[in-house]
């Protein structure tokens, strides 16, 4: 079988490499051999390969935070599957045409969704989802900040606070984005900048901001930090400025704004099982809603990494790159 590899960290698209390994051997018990059907290139995928994530592994290894695929075969002891089911990948290493794992590792999809969404509704989504659910209470009609309005969780943040009647202000680094954001549910657009304060306030008034959420961190933070009102917190998820997270004396002590991190994969291994299928029930069920819908940027195959990977690796695109193992382009919409 064919799965990407990596023998040591640098650039993806030059460390990464697609092999042929042995087949799996068959599940004990309680293992599960899922077909992999597609996965996603995620920026912490290339994080991993750049050897730049929290936790790393040792050379050689492969990667691959999500995947989505149909169940092949079963243990004896699993009595709620059945030879087809589609299933979504919840451990790790997943870039790959079949992987053995725990039944506890996978999530079973309840209805047909769209191949393609399925396949991202792990990291994302759910990143989007958690944040909302875990920082905060609300009531329709409250307002939060957040920056990387465009970027892939950014879209889910605007989605699932559209659907729960929560109004975002969405904080751009640069012109010509406001159309594109309000056309998918924004309800504020401003520039990020020294006087980001100045200008949400222009736009909502004197409403309460009790949220914020960062995927740049960087100086970005404190200006979120000061559109917050006492007492709020600024929820930092992700790194993209490559900066350390700034966030002054002035708003901690006298305005009692706090900082927390946030990172899916410890929040995910800590769900008991009963939560996180919950977790995935409602994603599912709002993608098949077409109340949560992620772009796609293109469709490579397993054996041509090297472009996929090149592809993830450029600026300004919208959207993710998807890698199939089983499909030609023309049939992933029918899968």
């Amino acid at each position: 079988m064919k799965q990407i590899q990596f023998s040591s960290f640098g650039r993806p698209c030059s460390v990464a490499r697609c092999i042929d390994v042995p087949d799996i051997e068959k599940p004990s018990a309680w293992e599960v051999v899922v077909d992999i059907e597609m996965f996603p290139i995620n920026i912490a995928d290339l994080a991993i390969l750049s050897g730049d994530y929290g936790t790393l592994p040792t050379p050689p290894a492969t990667v691959g935070l999500e995947a989505v695929g149909r169940v092949a075969e079963y243990g004896t002891a699993i009595k709620d599957l059945s030879v087809g089911d589609r299933v979504l990948l919840l451990a790790n290493d997943n870039w790959s045409e079949r992987r053995k794992v725990s039944r506890s590792a996978i999530y079973k999809f309840s209805s047909d969704i769209d191949l393609s969404q399925s396949a991202l509704l792990k990291v994302n989504p759910a990143t989007a989802h958690l944040l909302l659910k875990n920082f905060a209470t609300w009531e329709p009609g409250d307002w939060l900040i957040h920056s990387a309005p465009l970027s892939s969780v950014g879209q889910c943040i605007i989605q699932l606070a559209k659907a729960q009647g929560i109004k975002t202000v969405n904080v751009v680094h640069r012109q010509g984005m406001k159309d594109e954001i309000l056309k998918r549910g924004g309800d504020v657009v401003v520039e990020d900048g020294p006087d980001l304060k100045e200008r949400v306030r222009a736009a909502i008034g004197l409403e309460p901001i009790r949220l914020g959420l960062d995927a740049v961190a960087g100086p970005g933070i404190q200006h979120l930090a000061e559109c917050l009102s006492d007492g709020g917190q600024i929820v930092n998820y992700g790194m993209l400025s490559g900066e350390s997270c700034s966030l002054s004396p002035n708003q901690t002590i006298f305005h009692n704004i706090s900082l927390k991190g946030f990172w899916l994969s410890k929040i995910l291994n800590r769900l008991p099982q009963n939560e996180r299928t919950a977790l995935f029930d409602t994603l599912s069920y709002l993608v098949a809603q077409d109340q949560l819908k992620m772009d796609i940027d293109s469709y490579f195959s397993i054996t041509d990494i090297t472009s996929a990977l090149q592809r993830a690796e450029q600026r300004g695109r919208q959207g993710k790159v998807l890698v199939y193992t089983q499909f030609a382009p023309e049939d992933i919409v029918n899968a």
